[in-house]
């Protein structure tokens, strides 16, 4: 009997063509690629896309990923790659199973100490959102407590201090840029999109130097409740019109006018909102400070995947999140805030009249 020739396994690919994304897609897709060169095992990976890929594959150090201008083909189109290849929403994280087995290992196993320096200073200077903000504020902070680690500080954008400043932090403050800081932007870009939302900066910061890990972080408390206000019959709504896959702007008229039928509505938003919804409704902007306020006083919240969102669950609004990209993704960032429930922009458009 003559035995089958064996077949060998595929080739990985190792050639990748990537379309004109935006600088944050650009981060995530940078670190993925080298995640996976390394998960398994190539010494080189190309991809072509827009310069500021090559910048950042420069300016955070992957040896493995080579920007071409062009390469010879094949090479796998990343805009067409199945969907499983995709995290959720962004880049090629899939590829980089950033789920690290430490995570999941017995309670009193051994790990590796900490190489995070106290002192250290962490710059942030493409990670400036709010939602940014608070994941890396929370991450760190858990992190210090778990690994002993009394005192880091994290500078750049303005929204990251004032973060410190309204929630309790007692090891992670908020520091002048310096010119010994090290780039946090290159650490945040290795936090897995498939972890819970909150854990995914705390994951990234032990991914680099090491030390405990955990899941199931809780949001920070505020450092000082705002003085209370009673109850406003408020429904304050947010639809982040810069999203890359914002909601229909019919739908999103549709949600603001069924919560107008449980209190004054109002919006959120600064101008590039008020383009997108139009006129008819009240907008509100205010600093971060009154925004927690507000927020701790309405009757509801209406938004999106944003950093409102989050900030909203994490100061137990009750309030529903309109999913507008990948709904089990979605849910997985907002799963462990209670006060909040996840729908999909389908079932909404289904509801509503």
């Amino acid at each position: 009997m003559t035995r089958r020739p064996q077949k060998s396994a595929p080739e990985r690919p190792a050639r990748f063509a990537a379309p004109d994304l935006a600088v944050r897609d650009c981060v995530e897709l940078a670190v993925g690629l080298a995640s996976y060169a390394r998960r398994h095992g190539l010494a080189r990976v190309e991809v072509s896309g827009p310069p500021v890929l090559g910048e950042l594959i420069e300016e955070f150090g992957l040896d493995q990923v080579h920007f071409v201008d062009t390469h010879q083909q094949p090479a796998v189109d990343i805009e067409a790659t199945p969907r499983t290849w995709r995290c959720g929403q962004r880049g090629l994280r899939c590829f980089s199973d950033q789920l690290a087995d430490t995570a999941h290992a017995p309670r009193g196993a051994a790990t590796s100490a900490s190489t995070l320096a106290e002192g250290t200073v962490l710059r942030f200077a493409r990670h400036n959102r709010l939602g940014d903000a608070l994941s890396i504020v929370t991450g760190l902070e858990h992190y210090c407590c778990d690994n002993a680690v009394k005192s880091v500080a994290v500078t750049g954008s303005p929204i990251l201090s004032q973060v410190v400043e309204l929630f309790a932090c007692e090891r992670v403050r908020s520091a002048p840029a310096s010119t010994g800081a090290v780039s946090g932007d290159a650490i945040f870009a290795r936090a897995s999109w498939s972890l819970p939302w909150l854990d995914r900066f705390h994951h990234s910061v032990h991914e680099t130097y090491g030390g405990r890990v955990r899941y199931g972080l809780a949001p920070l408390p505020l450092r000082e409740r705002p003085a209370r206000r009673e109850r406003e019959d408020v429904v304050y709504c947010q639809f982040d019109a810069r999203s890359g896959t914002p909601l229909p702007r019919p739908s999103a008229r549709r949600l603001v006018s069924q919560a107008a039928l449980h209190g004054d509505v109002r919006i959120l938003g600064g101008p590039d909102t008020s383009d997108y919804l139009g006129s008819g409704v009240t907008y509100v902007r205010a600093e971060l400070s009154e925004i927690v306020a507000r927020l701790l006083s309405c009757r509801f919240f209406v938004g999106c995947d944003s950093g409102l969102g989050h900030l909203a669950g994490c100061l137990d609004v009750p309030g529903v999140i309109v999913s507008t990209d990948d709904f089990e993704t979605t849910w997985s960032f907002f799963r462990n805030y209670s006060s909040l429930n996840v729908i999909p922009s389908a079932a909404a458009d289904l509801l509503l009249p």
